[in-house]
């Protein structure tokens, strides 16, 4: 007979106790749990109750990017909302059918917490449930799915004061602007075109709703320009300014994501890297930043006409848009069609704005991120047609590397050497 937990002796059958029937005994019992647990497992825990208001973030919290979620910290714990590794570490379940109740079950090994972004969704997406109708699910720039009259791509994308924009860096009008492009940058990224969108604006009590209304009918004059219009959305009061846009697009009849990749491929980008890192650089230190850096942060480049094309003749085996960087975002497309690339940094294409107040620092056009240009794999039979369709849609597209066999992005230097890079890209969870 197998042995209970150890919780599940000490708590017995008092867990059989409805959330509905009697909710405060039901917290009760949880907190219960989590005293048991950091006595005998030394974790300690948030207590999980039911639709906690986590309330506003202390200055110090909101200093390093941690919201107000009542979480006990200990030495080098996440700072993911506890939630998670409640999840993690108890395991509640549906009591016998009919008795309403709830039981637990307690993991004994001590998890170790995700170190950044990139981890933490590598645990999370394989959790996710695929049916039938997902052909591309989670971990692309879109998800793409099945109806009865064809393929649809989804996507969502937030722009959030103070860690996306400062509001003296730009007019909230331009704000509505850049944040549609940037959530629709991930529909040209699999080659389709935004039809609908919603819209989620926070709104903080500095900012007048005269203003709102100013960088909402801005979105939509913008998300108009690219053949979508917006269906709907909600406006809220909250701590900082923030935008997040939903956007969904019709899918071409070729499909194209990270996936495809081949050895012997060669790796394209649609235009010049690392302005826009090298614009937040700037202003973030206080520094005066030039007009031509500065536009190119505050307005990325459609690329929508171009990824278009890619997609429906074929061109691209491989795309993805650049928001984390260059090294960063083809790892990305190595990842998904098991291969590895070399990028020469000589031919990384770079403005004269950035070669002049870049100082020769590479690393914003390499890791930066915020180009929102397109990055894609591509044979090099298919190079002449593919110059000739981004001609046609009024921009340049620069060969930087190539595909390899193996794994890993390696950058080499004019002299061949491979070049260590302090960081393969953006990380919004990263320990800094």
């Amino acid at each position: 007979m197998q042995r209970r937990p150890i919780f599940a002796q000490k708590i017995g059958p008092e867990l059989a106790v409805s959330a509905k029937t009697n909710p405060a005994l039901h917290v009760a019992l949880q907190r219960k749990i989590n005293a048991l647990l950091r006595k005998s497992a030394g974790e300690r825990l948030v207590n999980h109750e039911p639709h906690h208001d986590f309330g506003p973030a202390s200055e110090q919290e909101r200093s390093k990017g941690v919201c107000a979620n009542r979480t006990e910290q200990q030495g080098n714990d996440s700072d993911f909302p506890s939630p998670l590794r409640i999840g993690t570490v108890l395991g509640f379940r549906r009591g016998t059918q009919g008795s309403g109740g709830v039981t637990c079950a307690f993991v004994s090994r001590r998890l170790q917490s995700p170190k950044g972004e990139f981890e933490f969704l590598s645990r999370l997406l394989p959790q996710l449930p695929r049916g039938r109708e997902m052909v591309v699910g989670p971990g692309h720039d879109a998800a793409r799915v099945r109806v009865r009259r064809g393929e649809w791509l989804l996507t969502v994308d937030a722009q959030t004061e103070g860690v996306h924009f400062r509001l003296p860096w730009l007019s909230l009008p331009t704000l509505g602007r850049r944040s549609f492009r940037v959530a629709a940058s991930d529909i040209s990224a699999m080659g389709g075109t935004p039809r609908f969108a919603l819209v989620d604006c926070g709104v903080p009590r500095d900012v007048s709703l005269d203003a709102v209304y100013k960088m909402e009918l801005s979105l939509m004059r913008e998300a108009a320009a690219w053949g979508a219009t917006i269906v709907g959305g909600n406006l809220h009061r909250a701590q900082e300014l923030s935008i997040s846009i939903t956007v969904v697009g019709e899918a071409p009849k070729r499909r194209l994501d990270r996936g495809g990749a081949r050895p012997g491929d060669l790796v394209l980008v649609s235009g010049p890297l690392g302005d826009s890192a090298l614009a937040v650089h700037l202003l973030s230190r206080g520094n005066q930043c030039p007009p031509a850096l500065l536009r190119r942060w505050q307005l990325p480049p459609r690329r929508d006409e171009l990824g278009r094309r890619l997609a429906e003749r074929g061109f691209a085996t491989a795309m993805i848009d650049l928001s984390d960087g260059l090294a960063q975002d083809l790892s990305h497309i190595c990842v998904e069609s098991s291969v590895g690339a070399e990028v020469f940094a000589a031919k990384i294409p770079l403005s004269r704005p950035y070669r002049r107040y870049s100082g020769g620092d590479l690393s914003f056009a390499l890791a930066g991120g915020e180009d929102y240009e397109l990055l894609f794999t591509a044979p090099p039979k298919r190079l002449e047609a593919i110059c000739k369709a981004a001609s046609a849609v009024g921009c340049e597209v620069h060969v930087v590397g190539h595909v390899v066999r193996g794994r890993g992005v390696v950058v080499r230097d004019a002299a061949g050497k491979e070049i260590d890079l302090h960081t393969a890209g953006f990380d919004h969870f990263a320990r800094r």
